[in-house]
């Protein structure tokens, strides 16, 4: 966790000019005073000083250039920002929420929002969406709907992430594949056949290139696991009451996922072949050449141009099971909330503005290479001429049209908890703890549990 109290400096990297006329628009001194009456009348008082205090998962170059530029345009604001790692926000704002101390505002993980909300947690929007105008027809479907909890908005999309399938274009030009052809993501036994295929072992049986892992976790990945299940039509939810991890769909996915870890090896090659990679920054097993095929987030092409440049490879969405032009997609990303109780909601909502207006997401995809929620603002020339790959980025970008959202649930974080991380439902499969069948029912049992104590208790 990083703290910092942003001082009055001109904007970082992106001056005012850059940002726009939008955004200095919108950044009209909050509570400003008016001019001075004629005939010799007092004037009115100045703007009373507010400290507004904001957190946010990660991103803070673009934060601390908002706020700077906030503060120069609002004198009477001053703005405490603190920074956190991924998943550590959420704790500490249960308890600053329980004590009466939540800050203004945060930048979090949107799949959290609907458990957020559902206790209690977030401050509702719907009265800041009609004050400031925001239309969600403005952003890309699955970013606004996360945002959405029985009907009331509690969050504006900021900025998200599309998962994909990439390939090392020289490992399948030398095992004789076109390398500008995708991987048949469309045909799940040609990938076991291709994930074998591709991996390549040394006399003494050590990998030497693996050629494909379905895991999200031991470097192999991210998202794919969700990716999996929607292309083969699994749900994990039935209603807003009803869990579905014992989803007939959910148990094929988790048995294809296995078979593809057996037909490399097994889990236990995979994950020892993955302990012997570096920890250094950027280093990419992907990108090292030690991988031929994974399913990541569009910020790999970022970690590419910086740290393999040059490299041979393909970017690509997964196609849906069974179909060669059907594909499907994984919106990931964050947004910005208000914690319920916070203070000032004038002034908190007027910065909330800016820093969900379309040319802060335009500093923040250029800065991070993420994709802005609005539309406008993701298509415009200047982010994505702004990627070292434009045409790559225009189709993560696109994708969003039709990406899929994680469940909208109080339960959300139980279900991505079984469903991707390590030593829970998944890695029980592929580790042979238990059958698939028998891993969905016990998921589905923690699950629905869970849901059904928050039905009880609201």
């Amino acid at each position: 966790m990083r703290t910092t109290a942003v001082s009055r400096r001109t904007f970082l990297k992106f001056g005012a000019g850059a940002l726009g006329v939008t955004a200095l628009a919108a950044c009209a001194p909050v509570g400003a005073p008016a001019a001075a009456p004629a005939g010799g009348e007092a004037a009115p008082a100045a703007a009373e000083s507010v400290t507004l205090s904001f957190w946010s998962e990660g991103a803070a170059e673009w934060a601390e250039q908002m706020n700077a530029q906030y503060m120069e345009a609002n004198p009477n604001v001053n703005i405490e920002f603190v920074t956190f790692q991924w998943g550590e926000m959420t704790p500490k704002l249960m308890t600053a929420s329980a004590g009466g101390t939540a800050p203004n505002i945060t930048r979090q993980d949107r799949f959290r929002m609907a458990g957020w909300a559902g206790r209690g947690g977030a401050e509702p929007l719907d009265s800041f969406v009609d004050q400031y105008g925001i239309n969600a027809e403005d952003y890309w479907p699955a970013t606004w709907a996360e945002g959405v909890w029985q009907g009331t908005v509690y969050s504006i999309p900021f900025y998200t992430d599309g998962r994909f399938v990439f390939w090392n274009k020289d490992i399948f030009a030398e095992e004789g594949l076109d390398p500008d052809t995708p991987p048949p993501t469309q045909d799940w036994e040609a990938m076991i056949d291709m994930a074998a295929r591709l991996t390549k072992t040394a006399d003494d049986g050590a990998v030497d290139i693996m050629g494909f892992v379905p895991s999200q976790m031991l470097g192999y990945g991210n998202g794919g696991d969700y990716v999996y299940a929607w292309a083969n039509g699994g749900e994990f939810m039935k209603d807003d009451r009803t869990a579905w991890l014992d989803n007939p769909k959910l148990v094929e996915t988790l048995q294809w996922q296995a078979d593809v870890i057996e037909a490399v090896g097994g889990m236990d090659k995979a994950a020892e072949y993955s302990a012997g990679w570096p920890t250094i920054a950027g280093f990419s097993p992907f990108g090292a050449g030690n991988l031929a095929m994974m399913v990541s987030g569009d910020w790999v092409l970022m970690d590419i141009s910086r740290y393999y440049e040059g490299m041979n490879f393909g970017m690509a969405p997964w196609h849906m099971r069974g179909s060669d032009t059907d594909v499907t997609g994984f919106a990931g990303g964050f947004c910005l909330a208000v914690p319920a109780g916070a203070p000032d909601l004038d002034a908190t909502f007027a910065f909330l503005n800016v820093l969900a207006s379309r040319d802060s997401q335009v500093l923040q995809a250029v800065l991070g290479q993420s994709i802005p929620c609005l539309k406008e603002a993701a298509l415009s020339d200047e982010v994505v001429n702004s990627s070292p790959y434009p045409e790559l980025r225009r189709m993560a970008n696109e994708s969003m049209e039709y990406a899929n959202f994680r469940p909208i649930t109080p339960v959300g974080q139980l279900i991505q908890d079984l469903w991707t991380f390590p030593g829970t439902g998944r890695d029980w499969v592929l580790y042979g703890q238990k059958t698939p069948e028998q891993a969905c029912a016990d998921m589905q049992a923690q699950v629905q549990q869970q849901l059904d104590e928050f039905w009880a208790s609201v």
